[in-house]
């Protein structure tokens, strides 16, 4: 099969097309057909060696849609020509916080796809059986293989964290990448309004067109005041944190009394200081939001394909490009998805 092997740690061009060799599934396994594979960002950092877990030789590609094409011994509930996507961690199903239902707390996890399971950057690839989940009929794969890690963080931050209904407000920080983009559009479907912070004013008329009601244009991250004025010195319900320290303060300025914010992302990595206070007199809510798990990926798919809701794919490009697709990436000028397409 083809597939794009990253043989050593570096820039881009370590991303080699190959002749690689057909996986065989084992018992609780399962061959998969690779019809198309999203590039993350986090793609860019395994790729820099920046995480210790993946061992070269490997295939990145977590966000991929397939076609299963043989299914080991053990596995039930799947067959050849079934439509698949998945979600790309394996908790161990023993701990307490896998007993607790809280899976996406693990930390036995296994097999993550495209860290230590070679993933989508390929024609073929071998999945646990257990890592997968089947797509709506009548989904298209370019659509489905974005719900676990591109929607389904908002999700969880807008659905379960946030409760969002009719008429409140969601600020969504770092609105133009693939995450802020799922968020508008959840948010447009629970008929909530959306206020979209970026920091380059040229994505301004972009972001509305996806149907941000508001676009606050900020590169200090001090866009509190302008979320109060736009909501009449209230605030906003809900704040999808997807930056992190660079923008928190403004995110915390943001909030209405009682607000939350769902810190889904961190660029940065840099401590911040919070007015333990003011939390207390606002009775803000502060949490942290991970991808999603297989019940979560199965709500939103349905939630996806209910709601027709199309991932904006900024450019598809054949598995051979995969070097110019982290080249793009990096520039940080993409709007939407990069996807590959063996």
């Amino acid at each position: 099969m083809k597939a794009i092997v990253m043989r050593d740690f570096g820039d881009p061009g370590v991303l080699k097309i190959e002749n690689y060799p057909l996986p065989q599934p084992g018992v609780d396994e399962v061959l998969v057909r690779i019809k198309c594979c999203g590039v993350c960002h986090l793609d860019l950092i395994l790729r820099s060696g920046m995480r210790s877990r993946v061992k070269p030789p490997r295939i990145l590609g977590h966000e991929l849609a397939a076609e299963v094409v043989e299914v080991g011994a053990n596995v039930q509930g799947f067959g050849p020509g079934d439509r698949i996507t998945s979600f790309n961690f394996q908790a161990c199903g023993q701990c307490a916080d896998c007993l607790r239902g809280r899976p996406s707390l693990c930390r036995q996890t296994s097999g993550d796809i495209g860290q230590t399971r070679d993933g989508g950057y390929a024609e073929y690839a071998v999945l646990l059986a257990s890592n997968l989940v089947k797509i709506p009929k009548g989904m298209p794969f370019e659509h489905a293989c974005f719900a676990a890690c591109v929607y389904g963080p908002p999700y969880k931050a807008i659905c379960q964290v946030g409760k969002i209904k009719v008429g409140q407000t969601v600020v969504i920080t770092g609105a133009s990448g693939g995450l802020g983009i799922a968020a508008i559009q959840i948010v447009n479907r629970l008929g909530a309004r959306s206020i979209a912070i970026t920091s380059n004013a040229s994505k301004v008329t972009r972001l509305k067109e996806l149907g941000a009601n508001e676009v606050v244009v900020s590169s200090d991250g001090a866009f509190g005041d302008e979320v109060r004025r736009l909501t009449d010195g209230r605030g906003a319900e809900l704040v999808v944190e997807l930056i992190g320290s660079p923008t928190f303060h403004g995110s915390l300025r943001s909030l209405a009394p009682g607000g939350r914010i769902a810190v889904v992302g961190e660029l940065h990595g840099k401590p911040i200081e919070i007015n333990l206070g003011l939390l207390i007199i606002k009775e803000f809510e502060l949490h942290g939001v991970q991808s999603a798990n297989r019940t979560d990926l199965q709500e939103i798919l349905q939630f996806m394909h209910d709601n027709v809701i199309e991932p904006v794919i900024w450019k598809a490009l054949p598995l051979d490009q995969a070097v110019n697709a982290h080249h793009e990436l990096a520039k940080r000028e993409v709007i939407g998805r990069v996807l590959l397409v063996p």
